[in-house]
């Protein structure tokens, strides 16, 4: 076993959310994302967080561009296959990469049918929608990726906590932004430290729309995000420059 996720109790910044839905949303949302692991001398890495993503009968995996700026390429890369354990090398793919000229998004077609199969398998892909919400219509965001501050290796198995985390927009500023702060209460009521996000780059920022009841809700994809300041905010590229580069990529 190369892999193993673990299970997670969802931060709520300042959202003020129901324990029940964010109980569900966090399950939910465990199930749709993916981290990127690099083979650096051999042995998998963390990398960045992606989401897959249906788009014209393609499998496209969003993340962010930074996460290649040191010499990762796809050759390099590998994706769990849920909680099988085992890993998928993008190498032995035909995948096709493309980035995004001006924002920090990237897109990863991946081609086979084989591809698909086995990582429908174990995950759910959502699809790109054809309209994209802005994070200020809404008064709550939740972002989902796998921290390195929650990973650790023990005997060559990765085993990594998903970090899910609540918080409101911060309306007014360039681009898409929410809260985040050094702690946070987690949805038990206990509060605990919120950790640095390196690793999470390339999440999905869904917006939680259409509340409900305790629990019923839906969540639209809002941005992919690339940066983030402990005690201040987490900074998201918007989803249209993630529909930009899909469209190119499936162009060619």
């Amino acid at each position: 076993m190369l892999w193993q996720s673990l299970t997670t109790l969802a931060l709520d910044v300042d959202s003020e959310i129901a324990p029940a839905r964010a109980r569900a949303i966090t399950e939910a949302l465990c199930r749709r994302i993916i981290a990127l692991l690099v083979n650096r001398s051999g042995r998998y890495q963390p990398l960045a967080t992606g989401c897959l993503y249906w788009s014209a009968g393609h499998l496209i995996l969003l993340t962010c561009r930074h996460a290649f700026d040191e010499g990762a390429g796809l050759g390099d890369i590998a994706l769990p296959l849920g909680a099988s354990g085992d890993l998928i090398a993008l190498r032995s793919l035909r995948a096709r990469f493309v980035e995004h000229p001006e924002r920090d998004v990237a897109a990863i077609d991946l081609c086979p049918r084989r591809a698909r199969d086995a990582l429908q398998r174990h995950w759910f892909p959502v699809g790109l929608p054809a309209r994209i919400e802005s994070g200020d219509a809404t008064d709550r965001l939740v972002v989902a990726g796998y921290p390195y501050a929650q990973m650790r290796r023990i005997d060559g198995t990765v085993y990594a906590r998903p970090l899910v985390f609540f918080a409101r927009p911060i309306n007014g500023t360039a681009g898409l932004q929410a809260s985040y702060a050094r702690t946070a209460r987690r949805i038990d009521g206990v509060v605990v430290y919120a950790p640095e996000l390196d690793g999470v780059s390339g999440a999905t920022i869904w917006s939680v729309q259409d509340e409900r009841d305790d629990v019923e809700c839906v969540l639209l994809p809002a941005g992919l995000q690339c940066a983030f300041k402990h005690d201040q905010y987490v900074r998201a590229e918007p989803m249209p420059a993630a529909r930009e580069i899909v469209a190119r990529l499936l162009a060619h």
